[in-house]
């Protein structure tokens, strides 16, 4: 038996009281509760994550809910960084 990762992804979810943070435990990890801005970050597993949204859309005390875009960002800057920081080097320019 082989370990296997098991692909996660965020989902931030804004709901109107905190006490309700803890009846979403049954969908996820619940890693993080926002007393202040009233959200609580969980993840859960990739492959279902559309139909878990649609769950959690139904409760009513949720008032948004935001999936994280990290999976669909590319890592591969190719050196994005570097050309942006030289051509602003170059641009301010040394006068002397």
């Amino acid at each position: 038996m082989t370990f296997q990762i098991q692909p996660r992804r965020a989902i931030y979810i804004y709901i109107n009281n905190i006490r309700h943070a803890q009846q979403l435990k049954k969908f996820g990890q619940i890693t993080y509760i926002s007393r202040k801005m009233m959200f609580v970050g969980l993840y859960v597993n990739d492959e279902n994550v559309e139909q878990l949204v649609e769950k959690i859309k139904q409760y009513k005390f949720v008032k948004k809910v935001v999936m994280s875009p990290r999976p669909e960002i590319n890592p591969d800057l190719d050196n994005l960084h570097d050309d942006i920081f030289f051509e602003n080097y170059d641009e301010g320019g040394n006068t002397n």
